[in-house]
């Protein structure tokens, strides 16, 4: 299972979308114009120079265990 979790400014974490498949997540921010950094290690967009100096939002997509 995988989330997809928006980071905001100070470093605010919220989930945004959960999904068995990371793909369905990856294209989801891909069809936003989000792409992966390797240098930041998030998916970032033109519009956020990371977190830092920019006025939007990065992801990360991240793995959890599923709960039987």
């Amino acid at each position: 299972m995988y989330l997809l979790i928006s980071i905001g400014k100070n470093d605010s974490r919220h989930t945004k979308l959960v999904s068995r498949t990371k793909k369905k997540l990856e294209d989801h921010i891909k069809e936003k114009g989000f792409y992966w950094s390797k240098k930041c290690k998030r998916y970032i967009d033109d519009k956020t120079s990371r977190i830092d100096g920019g006025s939007g939002t990065d992801y990360i997509i991240q793995e959890i265990t599923e709960l039987v």
